[in-house]
C-alpha cells in the first residue's frame, strides 16, 4: 500500500491552501449564509465540515505518530460519515461568520503542524485500506481542492442570478 510521504503532503498543504483560503476570502459576507453550495449548505455550514474533517485529519496523524492508532475513529460506512458531516456542518452554521473562518484557518494550521512535528512514520500505518496519511489528503488538500471546485460553481451561480 502507498502512503503519502510527509514532504508531499506538507508541500501540497502549502499549495493548496492559499488557493482555497482566498476563494472562502472573496464570498461576500452577506452571502455566507445563503444555501447551495453543496446540496443546502451555505459556506458557514461547509466551513464547519471541513473544519471537522481537518481536525480529526490532525488527530489521527498525532495519534499515529504516539503509537495510538487504535484511537483513530474509522467512519464504517456512508451512514457515519453522513452523521458526522451533519454535526459538523450545524457547528458551522451555528457560530459567527468571523468565527467560522478563523475555524477554518485554524484547524489547517492544526493539521499542517501535526505533519510538521510528526516522523515520517506517523503517515505509514494502514487503517480499514488506507494509510493514515493517505486519509490526511482526502481530509486535507483533497478536500480543499474538491470544495473549491463547488464554491466556484456556486459563485457563478449566484453572479449569474444577481445579474
Amino acid at each position: 500500500m502507498s502512503t503519502e510521504s510527509k514532504e508531499h503532503v506538507l508541500s501540497r498543504l502549502d499549495s493548496v491552501w492559499p488557493a482555497f483560503k482566498s476563494l472562502i476570502d472573496d464570498v461576500p459576507e452577506s452571502e455566507l449564509e445563503t444555501p447551495g453550495v453543496v446540496d443546502a449548505w451555505s459556506i458557514k455550514e461547509l466551513l464547519g465540515h471541513v473544519i471537522f474533517w481537518a481536525d480529526k485529519a490532525a488527530h489521527d496523524v498525532r495519534a499515529s505518530a504516539a503509537g495510538k492508532t487504535d484511537e483513530i475513529a474509522l467512519p464504517g460506512g456512508d451512514a457515519n460519515v453522513d452523521k458526522w458531516n451533519a454535526e459538523a456542518a450545524a457547528r458551522g452554521k451555528a457560530i459567527s461568520n468571523a468565527e467560522v473562518i478563523a475555524a477554518v484557518a485554524k484547524a489547517h494550521e492544526d493539521a499542517r503542524t501535526a505533519v510538521a512535528e510528526s516522523p515520517e512514520s506517523a503517515l505509514a500505518p494502514e487503517l480499514s485500506g488506507w494509510t493514515v496519511g493517505v486519509r490526511f489528503a482526502e481530509d486535507t488538500y483533497r478536500h480543499y481542492e474538491e470544495h473549491s471546485e463547488q464554491i466556484k460553481v456556486w459563485m457563478r451561480q449566484l453572479e449569474t442570478s444577481e445579474a
